[in-house]
């Protein structure tokens, strides 16, 4: 079994992170990047570069159906979901799990579990700022990757939560 990133960082640190026990978030080749709304597709193709740049594929970034989010979900976040065109058709049960959390304005909350990795901002200052995070988190997992030099295993995510603001 590969060994996974027990911990990242980041040249802005977030406010808050909490790495979880668990399984981690294996990728395979189903992966793709999910969003709400076509205002910030574009901030995610830096994300498809970075698997470009290590896998030679890049990964798609497609809407986030309508039958898969309530209205009420997506009227105020901005969501990309890093995840299967399966776990993706649990939208709602994984969005109601996770926005209880207040998100102020220019801020971001990330989790990540064994289905998913997830990103919730209010506002395109968030949102960005949760996209930096992601690079860079993209980046030192392949680059651990690579050093691990065993290219039979999955690439693995380990489980965290993070909040993070332009003000901190």
């Amino acid at each position: 079994m590969s060994k996974y990133l027990d911990k990242f960082s980041f040249k802005r640190k977030p406010k808050d992170i909490a790495y979880n026990e668990g399984e981690p978030l294996k990728l395979n080749e189903k992966f793709n990047f999910f969003h709400n709304k076509n205002k910030f597709r574009k901030e995610l193709n830096r994300l498809q570069y970075i698997f470009k740049d290590f896998t030679g594929n890049s990964l798609v970034a497609s809407g986030i159906r309508d039958t898969y989010i309530k209205e009420e979900y997506t009227e105020n976040n901005l969501i990309v979901l890093f995840t299967d065109n399966q776990i993706i058709k649990n939208t709602n049960q994984i969005l109601k799990a996770n926005l209880h959390r207040k998100i102020e304005s220019g801020c971001y909350y990330i989790t990540s579990t064994s289905d998913y990795l997830l990103l919730i901002a209010k506002d395109m200052d968030g949102l960005v700022l949760g996209i930096d995070l992601m690079e860079e988190l993209f980046i030192q997992i392949f680059e651990h990757y690579k050093e691990q030099k065993n290219f039979d295993e999955f690439i693995e995510i380990r489980q965290f939560n993070a909040i993070g603001c332009i003000n901190s």
